[in-house]
Parts: structure tokens; sequence; C-alpha cells
């Protein structure tokens, strides 16, 4: 996926968004009504989390977003580890997936994507892959499904996760319709970074049934320390920029009925 590249120097910042999706970048990130590129975003972002931070909880009860604050991380832990809970009183089997793209926009002269419209390419497959995953589970008697959001490195650009609690076994080579759908849904996905063995993690009667949920939510970015975005790395708080930007959300959770 090349070099690791922070656009601290060097290259340019890419714009936040591309052309026709202005309006998807709230008033807090922009100046003039313009357009900021990622770093100046995240630099905007980063500084609106530290003043909620320092303002909470007065100000966080009125936000309709994310907000990767310490106290959301405390929240989202929370929610995450009693999903868990109740799920690892039935679960048999954990498998962990992993959906990339590539995010050049031209390799050959080393421009980068506008990290939302990598976003919602990356996107693309979210229905075809629900579809897939509901299909290669429909005779699963119970399961449970959480995505995430995040990664690290990656020069910013997220990935998404997906993590599964199944009450039977299950093997790798059953999850490729839910691989080919991201494949072929998604304009920025790539066969080389696809294969079935290396992006699909699967533990039968694992030890330590958690280890899944743990390994999820240190994807999220805010969640690695439980102390908030402005506790991590500069990749992570470039993709809270990105999710904050379009008000995604960094995790969701599915299961069967």
């Amino acid at each position: 996926m090349g070099r690791l590249l922070t656009h601290k120097g060097g290259l340019p910042s890419p714009p936040l968004a591309g052309p026709g999706e202005a309006d998807l970048i709230p008033s807090r990130l922009q100046k003039q009504a313009d357009v900021p590129n990622w770093k100046q975003a995240t630099r905007r972002f980063t500084a609106l989390v530290k003043w909620l931070d320092e303002n909470e909880p007065a100000a966080h009860r009125a936000l309709s977003y994310p907000a990767f604050t310490k106290r959301w991380a405390r929240a989202a832990w929370s929610e995450l580890y009693r999903i868990d809970e109740l799920a690892c009183q039935w679960a048999s089997t954990t498998v962990f997936l992993t959906f990339s793209g590539s995010y050049w926009l031209d390799k050959d002269s080393l421009t980068f994507c506008p990290p939302v419209t990598y976003f919602k390419a990356l996107q693309n497959s979210r229905q075809a892959r629900r579809k897939a995953l509901s299909r290669l589970l429909t005779n699963v008697p119970r399961w449970q499904s959480i995505r995430a959001i995040g990664g690290g490195g990656n020069n910013g650009y997220p990935r998404v996760f997906l993590g599964l609690y199944l009450s039977e076994p299950i093997n790798t080579q059953a999850f490729e319709p839910v691989v080919n759908a991201h494949l072929n849904n998604s304009p920025v996905a790539g066969t080389d970074a696809h294969d079935i063995e290396t992006i699909v993690s699967i533990q039968q009667n694992p030890q330590h049934k958690s280890q899944l949920i743990h390994t999820l939510g240190k994807q999220i970015p805010g969640l690695k320390s439980a102390n908030g975005i402005t506790a991590e790395s500069w990749e992570k708080q470039k993709i809270a920029t990105i999710l904050h930007a379009g008000n995604w959300r960094p995790y969701t959770f599915g299961q069967s009925t």
C-alpha cells in the first residue's frame, strides 16, 4: 500500500472531500465555507475534542455525533463489553474479518484520494456484504456481529473490521461469497489485498472468547487507551476526522433473529 506518509511536509495533504461532497463536511471543520485539507480538518477536530473533554458533561449531552472524547470512549467500551458478555455465554466460534481498499487516486504521481471519497467507495460494498453474510449464516442457530471502522497506519485511511460470535463451527472458505461481495461492489477493493486466508481469522472454541472484542475495540479510534482520540496516533486522529465529517458511526451491531 506504499510507504507511510503523514502529509506533514513532502506530499500535500489531500482535500478532506472530493467534488460534490462539500455538503457532507460540517461547518465546524471548515474555514470560510471552504473544504479543508485532511491535515487542517484533523487539527480542527482534535481541538474540538479537547474543548469537549474540558467542558463535559454539559456539552457532551447536546451532541448528535460520536465525540471521540474520554467520556465517549468509556461509554463505548461499556457497550462493547456488554454485547461481548452476552455473546460469550453461547458462542463456540469467533471470526475476525478485514475489508480494505486502495487509497491512491493516482499511484504513479503519488496522489492520494480524498478520504471521504475513499470511505464512501469502501462502503459501496456494505449492502452486498450484509446480504452475503446473512445467506452464509442462515443455518447458524445463533450469531452476533460487531462491525468496526478504524485501523492503524495505512496513512490514516480506515478499514472495515467485522467480528462474529457463532454458535456453531465454520470454515474459512465459507466466507468467499462475503469477500467476493466486497471485491465486486467496492471500486477501491483489490484482489491482491483480499486473500481469504489472510483477511479471515477463525477461532474454534477459543480459550479467551473476549479476545475478539479487545481486538475489535483497539481498531476503533479513541478506544486503544480508553482516553479518547487526543491520546492516540496522528493516523487514528485522521480516521476519527473522516468519521466525524460524514457523521459515520465507528461501530455497529447486528444479530440473527
